[in-house]
């Protein structure tokens, strides 16, 4: 799924993320071949994604999406060491656009994060 068609990646998105939370270490294992189609969603331009007008803000959705899952997958021990994941981190950092991207999902995380923490305390 991760190599389908935008809808597709979305929802498949949301399965490694589940999959994340559920068995980080077959994450793990299967790394590289998560990773690969996740630098192709991000390499790839907004109207090769979705060609018509109107979908635009369906194919920035998908790379948001991609990142959230990117997020996710730093978030699992030993992902930062794993030699194919700190290549693909050095490549979205480099890259003005998605450093950008992963900035922003990584606030939105955080605020996540502290809104269930507040709400927790009150």
């Amino acid at each position: 799924g991760l190599k389908d068609v935008p809808d597709i990646k979305m929802l498949t998105y949301l399965m490694v993320l589940r999959l994340i939370q559920l068995n980080p270490n077959a994450i793990i294992l299967k790394l590289e071949s998560i990773l690969e189609p996740l630098r192709d969603t991000f390499q790839s331009k907004l109207k090769d994604i979705c060609p018509i007008g109107q979908e635009v803000e369906k194919a920035q959705e998908l790379k948001r999406s991609a990142m959230r899952t990117v997020v996710a997958l730093s978030k699992i021990p030993d992902a930062e060491k794993h030699p194919t994941f700190i290549d693909f981190m050095k490549k979205i950092r480099a890259n003005k656009e998605t450093d950008l991207l992963l900035e922003q999902e990584l606030q939105a995380n955080q605020s996540s994060y502290d809104e269930v923490i507040f709400s927790m305390e009150h």
